[in-house]
């Protein structure tokens, strides 16, 4: 079941990031994509459960409560995710996500009791920000830009956050695999309004009518792809969870950016310069030699 988790997980993460900035680009509404992502996968999963396809949790005050830290984080990470990806190309998002492991390892290490790591993970780890150094000098005309350093620490820090406050309520709420899936987009809808009138998004939606790129069969396509997609995360990010640590969780979906790279440079022309890219790969690199090297320790452990 894991490794099904695992595999699925990887699919979904390594082509959503691409999939969420081609919609951007045609329909540049990052607050509203996100609601509309929201609204499918839990309309999906209720409609589903109607039918009879699947089993979901209904709704429950204690559960909702429970829940409600995770879905915080989890939004905050989402539409932080939005705006760096809509300040910037996909390799840029790759490079700073590529981060979150050293990040995370430390969040363990404080508040789940995780042990120091070993000589190979701290190589592996050096490896990363060696990588995304690199990577960020040879891309700096994209890097030294205040909405994209912003954003990606914004990003940074939640999703980080993220991966540790999600990894306990899910560890300690218990519902079914869909059950998940429904709670966190159906309980992420009432996050939007709040988040509109922070960002500004809502004033630009009184003076604008985001629909109405939506009748170009062009812009459709990219926001139906990214709901479908969307979706499909939810389900194998929330419960693959569940069954992996916090830091694992993490670089698993850090290693499955080689697909995005290579997917990203050969669909368009939005990707940072070719100099760059071998600093992407190095800080890639040492996430997998990070994951190794992790799941060696804990067996070592055990």
């Amino acid at each position: 079941m894991s490794c099904f988790l695992a595999v699925g997980y990887s699919l979904t993460s390594a082509t959503l990031s691409i999939a969420n900035k081609w919609a951007l680009v045609r329909f540049p509404f990052s607050g509203t994509l996100t609601l509309l992502q929201f609204g499918f996968s839990a309309g999906a999963v209720r409609f589903l459960k109607a039918v009879g396809v699947l089993d979901a949790d209904t709704l429950s005050f204690t559960k909702v409560r429970l829940f409600a830290p995770a879905v915080l984080m989890f939004y905050a990470a989402i539409a932080a995710n939005m705006r760096l990806l809509s300040k910037s190309t996909v390799d840029t998002f790759i490079v700073v996500r590529s981060v979150t492991p050293i990040f995370t390892q430390v969040g363990e290490i404080l508040f789940f009791g995780a042990d120091w790591p070993s000589q190979d993970e701290w190589l592996a780890l050096l490896t990363i920000s060696v990588g995304a150094v690199g990577f960020a000098y040879h891309n700096i005309a994209t890097i030294a830009k205040f909405p994209v350093i912003f954003w990606a620490l914004v990003y940074l820090l939640c999703i980080t956050a993220d991966t540790l406050v999600v990894k306990r309520v899910v560890t300690h709420v218990e519902l079914s695999p869909w059950g998940y899936v429904y709670y966190n987009n159906f309980l992420a809808l009432s996050v939007y309004p709040a988040w509109a009138m922070l960002s500004g998004e809502a004033t630009r939606l009184a003076i604008e009518d985001p629909f109405s790129s939506l009748n170009k069969p062009t812009s459709l396509c990219a926001v139906g792809i990214s709901c479908i997609l969307g979706l499909g995360i939810s389900f194998f990010g929330l419960n693959a969870r569940r069954a992996l640590s916090a830091t694992a969780f993490t670089v698993l979906g850090v290693s499955c950016k080689f697909i995005s790279v290579l997917l990203n440079m050969v669909l368009w022309h939005h990707h940072a310069p070719h100099a760059a890219l071998p600093w992407l790969f190095l800080a890639l690199s040492g996430s997998v030699v990070y994951q190794r090297a992790n799941n060696q320790h804990r067996r070592q452990k055990i």
